[in-house]
């Protein structure tokens, strides 16, 4: 604690009188007193003073009062520009802002339109909620007869529904389907070609009983092409058209030849290349004769053609006439060689029912010629010759397919992947 000095030049104040003798202990410990120090090199004129117990709070008391001081004036300084920034700011929008009557009644036009739309929003939105209230009462109101009748009608719409969204699925998959549908049917015809190689290759093992009939029809589409398309599909029977556009009476308007040959490959039945003109007489004809170009070209114009119209490219070749009349009229190999650079395989038959028109033939002698024939040479797999423009053969195919039935026969289309491509030989004719 500090010892307040008195300034230079201050007069001390008078001392009490002490009993002589008794030392100076003023201000001293009663430690002090019962041990005296020794004298320190004090100027012995020198008195020390006594000391003042309340002087630092007294200091601090003062120290405070003055702080307080100091404040009040820093806030009366501070109300002062506060003051002052209000009034220039109530003089600025004074100054700047314009309370004129008509912005003060467009205003309150305003607030008061504004007060109406709003009210009129609160009473519409009261009025659809109470026509929610009530139909939701109508709804609870439902029970008996009532309720279990819209129970069924709502199980028989789901049913519906059901049934709709399987419908909508298979249309979509069909949709599909038909969005690539050359390439897909392409990829079926060779999936079941494939199935029917099969089956013949059981066939020719002995695995399997059944036995393969195709029964294949030259030069049309014809007059009786239809009718004979018509029998097939009632009767579940497919068979091989060779095609040529200009043989006997069609391409003449007599029948819708582009019509039959979609209808052709519609019904599962395989159409096939027999030459654009079939024309293949030894003196006058210009599909053997006028050499191997000519012939070429006969079979490209047919191939053509038959895609044109069935979307299919065609790629087995039935020679007019047959082969050994063709080999005898060009070099066999020229014939195969130009045959199989336009992707074909070629294929004559074993058994014919000789409706040519030189025997023209009536129904009976057709139907005896191929089961007869049929019969004789037994044949796991057979491919009859017949022509699809004589009407007698129609009548004659008619009776036949059930007999040919009977003998364990089934009639299939037949495809390049077939056996009886490579394995079948002329044995009438």
């Amino acid at each position: 604690m500090e010892t307040e000095r008195p300034e230079t030049g201050a007069e001390f104040p008078e001392e009490t009188a002490r009993p002589e003798g008794t030392p100076d202990t003023a201000g001293l410990s009663p430690a002090e007193e019962e041990s005296p120090k020794k004298n320190t090199a004090r100027d012995p004129d020198r008195r020390p003073h006594k000391k003042r117990p309340n002087g630092n709070k007294r200091r601090r008391a003062a120290r405070r009062k003055a702080a307080d001081r100091t404040m009040a004036a820093v806030n009366a300084v501070l109300l002062l520009l506060t003051g002052i920034a209000l009034a220039l700011c109530g003089w600025a929008g004074y100054r700047y802002v314009s309370f004129s009557p008509e912005t003060y009644d467009s205003r309150v036009a305003e607030l008061t339109a504004e007060t109406d739309r709003v009210r009129e929003d609160i009473r519409a939105l009261e009025e659809s909620l109470e026509e929610e209230n009530e139909r939701l009462r109508s709804d609870l109101a439902l029970s008996g007869e009532e309720g279990k009748r819209a129970a069924e009608e709502l199980s028989a719409a789901k049913a519906e529904n059901e049934t709709l969204l399987e419908e909508n699925a298979a249309l979509k998959e069909r949709a599909e389907f038909l969005s690539d549908i050359r390439n897909n049917t392409t990829a079926l015809r060779e999936e079941y070609a494939g199935k029917i190689r099969r089956l013949e290759d059981k066939i020719v093992a002995g695995e399997s009983d059944v036995k393969i009939c195709y029964w294949s029809f030259d030069d049309g589409p014809g007059l009786m092409t239809s009718a004979i398309l018509d029998f097939c599909e009632e009767n579940g029977v497919y068979v091989t058209f060779f095609t040529s556009r200009e043989a006997n009476e069609t391409g003449k308007g007599d029948v819708d030849e582009p019509a039959l040959l979609r209808r052709e490959t519609m019904l599962g039945n395989s159409v096939q290349n027999h030459t654009n003109s079939h024309q293949y007489s030894r003196i006058a004809g210009n599909l053997y004769t006028q050499g191997i170009d000519s012939f070429r070209e006969q079979v490209r114009l047919q191939d053509e053609w038959i895609l044109e119209n069935t979307g299919f490219k065609p790629d087995i070749f039935r020679f007019p006439g047959g082969s050994a009349w063709a080999y005898n009229l060009i070099p066999k190999e020229e014939l195969l060689g130009a045959l199989d650079a336009l992707g074909y395989k070629h294929v004559d038959w074993a058994c014919d029912v000789m409706d040519n028109l030189h025997s023209n033939p009536d129904a009976g002698i057709v139907y005896t010629r191929a089961t007869w024939q049929i019969k004789q040479i037994d044949p796991p797999i057979a491919i009859i010759l017949s022509h699809d423009w004589n009407i007698n053969t129609y009548y004659g195919f008619m009776r036949a397919v059930p007999a040919i039935r009977d003998m364990g026969y089934i009639f299939l289309p037949l495809f390049s992947q077939s056996w009886a491509i490579d394995n079948t030989v002329i044995r009438f004719s």
